[in-house]
């Protein structure tokens, strides 16, 4: 059962449901080691006041579970009264009475320990002369305390849920890679244009507007040449940084090829489009003006174009359009350094633009 799946929140969820079923827990819970500090993080609780839970933690070494954690070995305490390593800062969350705990390590195929399975108080079963299918008692005074038995049992099935959670956390992570560029660490064009088709769907669907922004970085080869391969990467990087701070939640960064970036921005017109370009090309002067001189200077040429459902399957060619025209036509003058930048700037801004 654990191994038919490689999504990790349905491994969590099938061995969760099973424990209940056959342990009959008041509280129970999966939590998972965090590798930099060592504390636990709650990643399923089932039970008494659960919502309670959210964005606590368990201190590296702090309770049952700390120590189980630390040490690698199961616990089974019949009355945490009378355990030292019992802490009831929970209790006190929870407004509940811990009287008996089971606790055992998940472990991975390395037998390094990743998080914990930890059972509170086992519900006793309908007294006697009860009548058939009678629910069990919830009182809470009638609790059973957990015994070697149950902790022998759960133990094999921490370490069975260990190994497949690893597992699918590794193909977990192996379809992020696929999704993510290497180099800069946000998400590349095969995800990108997964994520616009979805998109388009939901546009047609509820009729509404969403922008693209088409970016390249300006003089990237040049770059390049004069001061190598690795400042040039520094810079895509340093680029990418500064989009990944402008954009909103909800919108969608990817790097598109090269010295190309692209941005999704969901229920957003142009307007929206170019106050983020905005935004962006203030960041990047910012940066130049902070920047030693004999640093390359940081330039992003931006395009931004938005679209309804009536005409999206343009949008990617007429964000790259607006792109093309903000490279080379609408340069500052005092960027203009040859004669074909004077013919467009000349195009652009005297005859397109009305004599503007």
């Amino acid at each position: 059962m654990l191994t038919s799946s490689l999504n990790p929140k349905d491994v969590f969820s099938r061995v969760m449901n099973l424990i209940g079923e056959y342990f009959s827990p008041r509280n129970w819970s999966l939590l998972l080691m965090e590798e930099n500090s060592g504390r636990l993080k709650f990643e399923i609780v089932m039970g008494v006041d659960v919502a309670k839970l959210d964005n606590v933690y368990i201190e590296a070494g702090e309770g049952i579970a700390g120590w189980v954690c630390q040490s690698g070995k199961p616990a089974v305490v019949t009355d945490v009264k009378k355990d030292p390593r019992f802490s009831d800062r929970l209790d006190q969350i929870l407004g509940f009475t811990t009287r008996s705990i089971v606790c055992v390590p998940l472990v991975n195929q390395n037998s390094r320990v990743i998080g914990v399975i930890e059972l509170i108080n086992k519900i006793a079963p309908p007294p006697e002369g009860a009548e058939p299918g009678a629910p069990p008692v919830y009182s809470g005074e009638g609790d059973l305390p957990f015994s070697e038995m149950d902790v022998e049992i759960l133990s094999a099935i921490g370490v069975f849920t260990g190994i497949a959670a690893e597992n699918a956390f590794l193909h977990q992570k192996v379809k992020d890679l696929a999704m993510v560029d290497s180099l800069t660490g946000i998400y590349n064009r095969h995800y990108f244009n997964e994520v616009l088709k979805r998109e388009q769907k939901r546009v047609k669907r509820y009729s509404y507007s969403i922008c693209i922004l088409m970016m390249d970085i300006d003089g990237l080869k040049e770059i390049n040449d004069r001061y190598g391969h690795l400042t040039g990467d520094r810079v895509i990087c340093d680029i990418s940084g500064m989009l990944k701070s402008s954009i909103r939640e909800s919108d969608v960064l990817a790097r598109y090829g090269g010295d190309e970036f692209i941005i999704l921005m969901p229920k957003a017109d142009t307007e929206d489009g170019n106050h983020l370009a905005g935004r962006i090309t203030r960041k990047i002067e910012e940066w130049n003006e902070k920047t030693p001189e004999s640093e390359p200077r940081l330039g992003l040429s931006v395009g931004a174009y938005a679209s309804g459902s009536e005409d999206l399957t343009d949008i990617l060619r007429e964000a790259d359009r607006e792109l093309y025209l903000s490279k080379y036509f609408r340069k500052r003058h005092t960027e203009i350094v040859s004669e074909e930048q004077i013919r467009s700037y000349l195009w652009h801004h005297i005859i397109e633009g009305g004599g503007d």
